[in-house]
């Protein structure tokens, strides 16, 4: 039936020609790069939902949304996913989604296209754009057959509506292999243009991959974690920042098969390698750094840079709401940087349910946390919330006995996130002394709140004291996502 209606289609442009406005060069070399990035962002999403290693609830969501809305209701896939497959049925993509979440779902997906040529067909609503490239796609197909497909001819359909010669809308209509009916006037994507002009976000994450990996030890670390990404590393979290995050590490997966990608925590420092980044707008451009350290949170190897003209990231809220980004920099400037400390010093860690580092929580989730030091310590967690509530964790101060030193210790509070939504911040800190009493306390149903003013708190617990181990996990909370 695909192949009918596109006949159709074909068979009425030279009437539309006769009536419409052929696209110039310029605009055509325009509306390419709007494709290319609908295209790459498809690819993106659907590799990170493809790819068993990614588990993180919120950046699988924010996949998914950023892959249906590249596709057309009606969209067609060839059926490419079963190994020998001779024949060039297509199916709706709900089939071709389920074969590969399903059938792959052990051993992942590696999907990647490259695209060469464009070529632009006028139709009613405005164009069909035809991308010609190669696809690779590799996997374990329901763990027993091995799919294999490199540098394969592709082609894929892209409807696009435009105003006043300005891309308005395009979503992929369909994806296969079918090149016979390949026109002679194509646009090349690969000629000698800046690549800044046409790269896109997935692009400069593939190659922002290959950095980390260039620079990561070989002496049998075999554990990555990867904190969110977050706008100028202040910690809070956004779909942005959630796609940012997951195209990387779906990125380091297919580099480098031997780490293992995860943020839940490890059993030993040593085998354990961190990478942290920050993103921010300066002036066209958005600009990507992280930088890898080991367990410690010592560096390791340079910052790693990299950049994007904004106008290649379509459709995106970059900056968080200004309201979180202030309250983020204002819990900063009082918690301050935590120092590195050496590995013989006192060392605390801290971790949720979602492992380290920034972290984001929808309605009607539950967090759950736990710590572990490298000597016996006593330990202080406060948390505050999106309504500056400041609450003291197990009511008290607590001690890491000899015998639970390098042990993870569950936190018997659970929080559930609910209303109000916003910034909030976990602090711990521990000391091998005894920490200042926090006087200005209350009893609320079985809770202690703290009733001073945090910087008060902080002063009063770590001070400038760098005796004291520090540890701290920002965490956006939100309301819950509407359905797909």
């Amino acid at each position: 039936m695909m192949k009918r209606l596109l006949t159709f289609l074909f068979f009425m442009i030279p009437l539309h020609n006769a009536l419409g406005q052929e696209l110039s060069a310029y605009y055509k070399m325009k509306a390419a790069d709007r494709v290319k990035q609908v295209l790459k962002d498809f690819e993106s999403a659907f590799s990170l939902l493809a790819n068993p290693y990614i588990v993180d609830s919120e950046e699988r969501d924010e996949a998914a949304y950023r892959m249906r809305a590249s596709l057309r209701a009606d969209a067609r896939f060839e059926n490419d996913l079963v190994p020998g497959n001779k024949g060039t049925r297509t199916i709706d993509f709900d089939e071709y989604q389920r074969i590969a979440f399903i059938s792959y779902k052990k051993t992942g997906l590696t999907y990647h296209i490259d695209w060469e040529e464009a070529e632009f067909k006028a139709i009613p609503e405005g164009y069909l754009v035809l991308f010609y490239g190669v696809k690779s796609l590799f996997g374990s197909y329901q763990g027993q057959k091995r799919l294999e497909l490199e540098n394969v001819p592709c082609r894929a359909g892209v409807f696009v509506k435009l105003a006043d010669n300005q891309v308005t809308e395009a979503r992929i209509g369909f994806l296969d292999t079918d090149l016979k009916g390949k026109g002679k006037n194509t646009l090349p994507l690969t000629g000698q243009r800046n690549p800044l002009e046409f790269i896109t976000l997935p692009e400069v994450i593939d190659k922002l991959a290959g950095q980390i990996a260039r620079v990561m030890p070989k002496n049998g670390v075999r554990k990555l974690a990867i904190e969110e990404i977050t706008f100028q590393g202040l910690g809070v979290s956004n779909d942005f920042s959630k796609q940012l995050t997951g195209t990387l590490k779906s990125a380091l997966t297919r580099t480098n098969t031997d780490i293992q990608i995860d943020l839940s925590p490890t059993r030993s420092l040593e085998a354990l390698l961190k990478l942290k980044g920050g993103y921010q707008k300066a002036g066209n451009f958005l600009k990507i750094a992280v930088q890898l350290s080991d367990g410690y949170d010592r560096p390791v190897g340079p910052e790693l840079l990299a950049e994007i003209l904004l106008l290649n990231i379509p459709n995106a809220e970059i900056e968080p709401a200004e309201h979180l980004v202030q309250e983020a920099q204002r819990i900063r400037e009082i918690t301050g940087r935590k120092e590195t400390p050496e590995p013989a010093e006192l060392l605390l860690e801290v971790s949720t349910d979602k492992g380290y580092g920034p972290q984001s929580y929808r309605e009607g989730d539950i967090m759950r946390l736990k710590v572990r030091a490298n000597k016996p310590c006593t330990v202080r967690m406060i948390y505050q919330d999106a309504a500056k509530n400041i609450v003291r964790l197990r009511n008290d101060d607590f001690r890491i006995a000899a015998d639970a030193v390098d042990k993870w210790i569950e936190i018997p509070e659970k929080f559930e996130c609910a209303p109000p939504f916003g910034f909030e911040m976990l602090m711990a800190y521990a000391t091998e002394g005894s920490f200042k009493a926090i006087k200005k306390t209350e009893e609320q149903n079985g809770i202690t709140l703290i009733l001073d003013d945090l910087k008060n708190v902080v002063d009063l617990t770590a001070g400038t004291n760098e005796k004291v181990a520090r540890s701290t996990i920002p965490i956006t909370t939100q309301a819950r996502r509407n359905a797909l």
